[in-house]
């Protein structure tokens, strides 16, 4: 389990919890979720995300969509969605989770 504030990700059965409420996440809002989980701390770029969200069939994912679900995990993990504490924007660079 990895914990950031109130969000727990349950990663053996791919599920989130916010404030202890099961919280749905697409396959790619999860797969972007653990990448952000796994590289708290670290700025990740926007090229560095889509590395990690090519889609298995290999379809390309765009930067537009990587942009969508940034902001639609946002809504549904943070309490104050337009001021994000949990995926924060770097501006210039990319992304981060956690301090």
């Amino acid at each position: 389990m990895l914990h950031l504030k109130d969000v727990t990700i349950h990663s053996l059965n791919g599920t989130v919890y916010k404030g202890g409420e099961e919280v749905f996440l697409t396959s790619l809002e999860y797969r972007i979720l653990l990448t952000f989980a796994n590289h708290i701390g670290q700025v990740l770029t926007r090229e560095q995300l889509l590395e990690q969200i090519w889609d298995v069939a290999g379809d390309f994912v765009n930067d537009n969509t990587l942009t969508v679900y940034i902001k639609r995990l946002r809504e549904k993990l943070e309490d104050h969605p337009q001021r994000p504490t949990l995926i924060k924007t770097v501006r210039g660079f990319g992304y981060k989770m956690g301090d």
